[in-house]
This record gives C-alpha cells, sequence and structure tokens, in this order.
C-alpha cells in the first residue's frame, strides 16, 4: 500500500482561501458590497451581464471568520486524506467537477449571492465516503471511511437546512459530485489510467448537473 506525501494542493488551497479573506477584512468589513465586489456569485451579474468568471471567484470568498474556519478544517481533514490516497491529478479533477457541480445547483435553484468553498468540502468528503466503501477492507482503520463519513455529511446537510442564508443547492451539487467521483477514484496502488479518470470525473459531473 502507498500512500501519497504531503498533501500540497489542499495546503495550498487552504493558504489562499485564508489570505483572501484576510485580504478582504484588510480593506473593510466583509458585507454585501465587498462580497459582490471580490467576485461572489450572483445569478443576475452571471446570467445577464456575462461574469462567467464569479464561478470560480466565488469558491474563495467568506461572509466571516467562522464561515471560513469551519471550510478549511474539513478541507484540511477530509481533502489531505483524499489527496493522499489518491494521484494528485486525480484530487484535482474532483476538485474542478465539484467547483462546477456546486455552481451549477446553485444557480439553477436561486440567483442570489453566494460565497464559500463548501461545495469542494462536501465533494471531498462524498468521495471519501464512496471510496472508503468501496475499499474498505484493504485501508487502514485511521481513514475515513463511509462509516465515518456519513454522520458528518448529515450533520452538515441539517446545520445547511436548519440555517438562513445557506446555499443548500450547491452544497448538494458539491455533495453529488463527491458521491459520483468516488466511483471513478482509486487508490494510489491501483494501475494508473493517464488522464482517464480525471477528464471521466469532470465529464460526469457536467452532464449530471448541467
Amino acid at each position: 500500500m502507498r500512500l501519497g506525501g504531503a498533501p500540497w494542493l489542499t495546503l495550498i488551497l487552504a493558504t489562499v482561501l485564508v489570505g483572501i479573506h484576510g485580504a478582504a477584512r484588510a480593506a473593510g468589513p466583509v458585507g454585501l458590497d465587498t462580497l459582490l465586489r471580490w467576485g461572489a456569485k450572483a445569478g443576475p451579474l452571471v446570467v445577464d451581464v456575462g461574469q462567467v468568471w464569479r464561478l470560480v471567484t466565488a469558491h474563495f470568498l467568506h461572509r466571516d471568520f467562522p464561515h471560513l474556519a469551519l471550510n478549511v478544517l474539513v478541507l484540511l481533514a477530509a481533502g489531505s486524506g483524499l489527496e493522499r490516497l489518491c494521484r494528485r491529478r486525480d484530487y484535482a479533477a474532483l476538485l474542478v467537477a465539484a467547483g462546477l457541480a456546486t455552481m451549477a445547483g446553485s444557480l439553477g435553484s436561486s440567483g442570489g449571492v453566494s460565497v464559500g468553498a463548501s461545495g469542494l468540502v462536501y465533494a471531498c468528503v462524498g468521495a471519501l465516503l464512496v471510496l472508503g466503501r468501496r475499499h474498505r477492507a484493504k485501508l487502514p482503520a485511521r481513514w475515513m471511511s463511509s462509516e465515518a463519513a456519513v454522520p458528518t455529511v448529515l450533520v452538515f446537510l441539517w446545520m445547511g437546512w436548519t440555517s438562513v442564508g445557506v446555499d443548500n443547492a450547491g452544497h448538494l451539487g458539491g455533495l453529488l459530485a463527491g458521491l459520483l467521483a468516488g466511483v471513478f477514484l482509486e487508490p494510489r496502488w491501483h494501475p494508473d489510467t493517464g488522464w482517464l479518470r480525471p477528464v471521466g470525473m469532470v465529464v460526469a459531473a457536467v452532464v449530471v448537473t448541467g
């Protein structure tokens, strides 16, 4: 069994999230106007004005420190484990697919303002759920399996549905992308298939959520 080394992609992503929020706060209070200036997703600006870049930048913005802290902590836990367990390019493809699915769900449900890396976090947990279930006989006990991931997913969904102003459709889009990616993902010790898996994950996410 061969697991990867340091989860550099996850660490870089977490650092970028913290850095962007810090820069936004340094410029003043992080309110609705600030989030929109920095690239929050807003349906009319994306659909009517054509600012599709907001579908990318929105993932890197957060309303406040608790919002940022929760996403970063779970990303470091779930994302680091997934990155070490799978090949890095497959993990990167998962993040791309999750970003597409999150924003597809968000745009399809509401034109409101939405920010945060929650969809990416849900995707990581969902992928671990399926991957852990498929390979639970070979994984060390310390790795998250389906039995550990299910309560986490349920708690997060409950927090979303019982809170005001939460983009639940985006969360579900990210979770769906992660669950689907878990079918494609294989641990590092499996034979390499080049770019077949990562491309398949992204295409599947576009087809299912489109």
